[in-house]
């Protein structure tokens, strides 16, 4: 082999030069394992194979705001994602973020992927396969959604927030791939394929919650479980944010909550994406979760039931023949 420039790409965005293919296929990383009666674990390869990311082209620069970090409108993150087959193969033709028009620069391009064609093909017919009780997809990246709720943020905290409605943090991984995602569980679903759960890492945060493929105001239908690990010692959000969130941004109690007396603030970004934002603003100004609970947003995580964006540890899944759960060991856990 050797080094030579990628020019040409089929249409899930692999690169077809030679050498780039002869490269992936020599490392091919996708495979499952049966262990007796219960378990299968199909593992993915979500790096080799995907389609270069829609929010990191320069052209999704315009679908975001300073005054709302890391935030993305979920309309707008739904479109690009399915390309040219967004709306039945109707995808509009501008893009809209409050008075910001722009051209809708994917509506010519095939759906987003991160399987890449062959392997997805593989995973299908192996998950449909498969005859164990646990169907546990073995993802190298998270699967649930960020989201968050903005359009329900106080008057006069900052400006309105100029998406059609809920807010999604980007891409990256299956978490924001909603055409495919929504092509593998519809799959599941029309199959009847039960037991099936996920198994993921690389968000450095832990997650628990239901494999659905949309939420509200979509319809909510979940097809299985899945989890997502923290870190050992990699940081996540919650350091990132510490570190480039100003302490007098007006959102910042969505992020933290700012205690007098402690060296570090207290993370509020878990109440954020699992409850809203006026159950984050609530803690962060009185330190008071049952009233912060009080305040949840039923329709902004209903997929979630558990959520730590600042801790650090590993996790165990345990699978018996009527049972699959996840155990714990948190370094550091915050609301």
């Amino acid at each position: 082999m050797v080094n030579a420039p990628i020019s040409d790409h089929d249409d899930d965005g692999l690169g077809n030069e030679p050498n780039n293919l002869t490269a992936i296929g020599s490392l091919t990383g996708y495979r499952s394992f049966r262990y007796g009666r219960h378990v299968e674990l199909i593992i993915t390869d979500l790096y080799s194979y995907r389609m270069e990311e829609q929010t990191g082209r320069p052209e999704a620069d315009a679908l975001t705001a300073q005054e709302f970090p890391d935030f993305y409108p979920q309309d707008a993150l739904e479109i690009i994602d399915a390309g040219r087959s967004y709306n039945q193969g109707r995808p509009p033709e501008t893009l809209t973020f409050g008075d910001v028009k722009i051209p809708n620069f994917r509506k010519n391009e095939a759906p987003f992927t991160i399987l890449g064609r062959a392997q997805k093909t593989w995973f299908k017919q192996t998950l449909t396969r498969s005859k164990a009780t646990w169907k546990i997809w073995a993802a190298t990246g998270g699967t649930l959604d960020y989201r968050a709720d903005p359009q329900n943020l106080p008057s006069g905290m900052t400006r309105t927030w100029p998406g059609q409605g809920f807010a999604g943090f980007g891409g990256g991984d299956m978490g924001a791939a909603f055409s495919e995602r929504g092509e593998i569980y519809d799959l599941i679903r029309r199959e009847g394929i039960t037991g099936f759960a996920i198994v993921a890492g690389d968000r450095h945060s832990f997650w628990a919650g239901y494999a659905a493929k949309s939420l509200p105001p979509h319809a909510f239908d979940p097809v299985g479980i899945a989890f997502i690990t923290g870190s050992l010692s990699a940081p996540g959000m919650v350091e990132a944010c510490e570190h480039n969130l100003a302490k007098d941004h007006p959102l910042r109690p969505i992020y933290f909550a700012d205690i007098p007396g402690r060296e570090r603030p207290e993370a509020t970004i878990n109440l954020t994406m699992h409850r809203g934002v006026r159950s984050a603003i609530e803690y962060a100004k009185s330190r008071d979760i049952v009233a912060a609970r009080a305040l949840t947003n039923p329709d902004v995580s209903p997929h979630l039931t558990f959520l730590d964006m600042g801790g650090h540890g590993f996790s165990v899944v345990t699978a018996t023949s009527d049972v699959l759960k996840r155990s714990l060991s948190v370094f550091r856990a915050r609301s």
